[in-house]
């Protein structure tokens, strides 16, 4: 008995809803064009209801389920039973691409110290799906903060030698410092269409208001007078005196969403640009325009990046570009011990690392050093997949691959 219109919207809406939840689960964030091909494949029938109906139910379940929070999409998957997918040898493939699709990805270091073994997981998924679906993979050193993650020369350098040396293939190279003037055409063609503002509050009274919900006199002023006040940030303001924000939604749930910071001061010499530059990008900000400037559509990133999508969408929606479609992972921790750059710097500090090749160090040149070749490193990697779990290194399972590999190429393992 064929199925009257309401019944196939109501069938349509409940798969939608079915494929969203596990899209939305896997890859954070629910696509409608995955989405209505999955529904397709379920339903054949669903293409004589007419894309643009179809589009339409997919549009606003799409639009619920990422409303959702990660514990309720969860919850909301678990009613649900979804078939094992056959997957090839190496990573999982990715929903989003078909046949003859490029991945373009980018891996976005800061050059405050070298690559550590946490890093490379990043770096080598990225290249490796660069490479799956051949496309093109960057190095991109986020060098904007000569004060808190002050650049060091020696590590431009470095980082580029270990990601050859781990086997990257790397398209292009590209520094942040080098990009001021692009942020700066991009921040006054926010200003002049009132999407952004430049905010002279204290730290405390905007910390407040965006806690609260509430728009500061900031807000309202003309493009004219954000213009104004853009000009003194180059000169007259001091630093911490007048930050540029991003226009959001002062109500959103989150209150980090609310009016996020672009742009500030910092009188501080860059080791690159010297004096040259005193209104720097962050995060948010630079992320986006260089994302869309080098083509990149996939980005993956630790899951503590998660909510920077929905800030970044602000100002993807607000300049007319595209997202990339995002794989938020898990971070690979070297050792309860020594987990971040800073805890290295320390332990040379200290004396109990003699520098950051160190065969003691968890760092991709102490490994090197250590005799671990880059093929295990690579292997340890795509073996541990792209789950969202942080994980601490296994050192007995990458000196193990490491042995066989060594052992193969007809190297005496150590």
């Amino acid at each position: 008995m064929a199925l009257n219109m309401s019944e196939a919207e109501d069938k349509i809406a409940e798969a939608a809803k079915k494929f969203a939840l596990k899209n939305a689960r896997d890859y954070g964030t629910a696509q409608a064009s995955i989405v209505i091909n999955k529904i397709f494949a379920e339903i054949p029938d669903a293409k004589k209801l007419g894309f643009k109906a179809l589009k339409a139910i997919v549009d606003r379940v799409v639009g619920e389920v990422n409303s959702l929070s990660k514990e309720e999409i969860e919850a909301e998957a678990g009613k649900y039973v979804f078939p094992e997918k056959e997957q090839r040898e190496g990573l999982p493939d990715l929903p989003w691409a078909d046949a003859g699709t490029s991945a373009n990805t980018r891996f976005a270091p800061n050059p405050s110290g070298y690559l550590t073994i946490g890093h490379s997981k990043i770096a080598i998924l990225c290249d490796e799906y660069s490479k799956k679906y051949p496309g093109k993979f960057f190095v991109r050193f986020e060098d904007t903060d000569p004060k808190t993650k002050e650049p060091k020369i020696e590590a431009y350098k470095a980082i580029v030698d270990d990601l050859e040396w781990l086997g990257c293939k790397i398209a292009g190279i590209f520094k942040q410092s080098d990009r001021l003037e692009i942020y700066y055409k991009y921040a006054k063609q926010l200003l002049e269409s009132g999407k952004a503002y430049v905010c002279t509050c204290t730290r405390e009274e905007m910390q407040r208001n965006r806690k609260e919900g509430i728009s500061c006199a900031c807000r309202s002023a003309s493009a004219e007078e954000n213009l104004s006040r853009w000009e003194k940030m180059q000169s007259v303001f001091k630093e911490g005196e007048a930050v540029v924000r991003m226009k959001t939604d002062m109500q959103h749930p989150n209150p980090s969403v609310r009016d996020w910071l672009m742009l500030r001061i910092i009188d501080k010499s860059h080791p690159l640009t010297g004096n040259k530059y005193r209104i720097w990008p962050l995060y948010n900000f630079s992320v986006v325009i260089d994302d869309h400037d080098m083509g990149i559509n996939l980005v993956i990133r630790g899951k503590e990046h998660e909510m920077n999508s929905t800030k970044q969408k602000y100002l993807y929606d607000a300049l007319g570009w595209e997202q990339p479609h995002t794989l938020d992972i898990g971070i690979l921790k070297p050792s309860k011990d020594i987990s971040h750059k800073s805890d290295i710097k320390k332990a040379i500090q200290e004396g109990r690392l003699t520098g950051w090749d160190d065969p003691r160090a968890p760092t991709v040149a102490g490994f090197r050093k250590r005799g671990i070749l880059p093929g295990a490193i690579r292997e340890y990697v795509i073996s541990s997949g792209i789950g969202k779990n942080d994980s601490y290194l296994d050192i007995k399972k990458l000196e193990a691959i490491n042995r066989k590999l060594r052992a193969d190429a007809g190297v005496d393992a150590k």
